[in-house]
């Protein structure tokens, strides 16, 4: 009977264990997720905090591709360069909320936080994509 009962709590211990773990990666990553989608509803307001970003990421690119030579490197150099025209292009109003959808649909259950601030802000997002495309009409 002894037996049974450490077979039991040992399983059940292996089972909370890794509920644990599911729930705390699902959880970070609804994070990272929102967080993500937040970034780019901050953008919408504040551009110059985008081409920062962009501009940090070019330089970082840059640098990889420096130790290149001839060919590679020019052809390597145009694609960073439309990268970054494209990305500077892209509408953030989107990309927050397809961030904010992401959220919503792949990191739950558990309904954490930010799955239900994603929810919210989701609708902003989609607002402000709608109108910036009427007006672009």
């Amino acid at each position: 009977m002894k037996k049974v009962c450490k077979a039991v709590l040992w399983i059940l211990g292996v089972y909370i264990a890794i509920n644990a773990v599911i729930y705390t990666d699902v959880y970070l990553r609804a994070r990272a997720s929102y967080l993500k989608g937040m970034m780019y509803l901050d953008w919408i307001k504040n551009p110059l905090k985008k081409k920062a970003y962009w501009d940090r990421w070019l330089e970082k690119e840059k640098l990889k591709i420096s130790k290149k030579k001839g060919e590679e490197k020019r052809v390597l150099e145009t694609a960073l360069k439309m990268r970054y025209k494209w990305q500077m292009a892209e509408s953030d109003a989107k990309n927050a909320y397809y961030w904010f959808k992401t959220t919503v649909e792949c990191f739950q259950p558990p309904r954490s936080k930010y799955v239900r601030l994603a929810e919210k802000k989701m609708k902003i997002a989609e607002k402000l994509w709608k109108n910036k495309m009427k007006n672009e009409r």
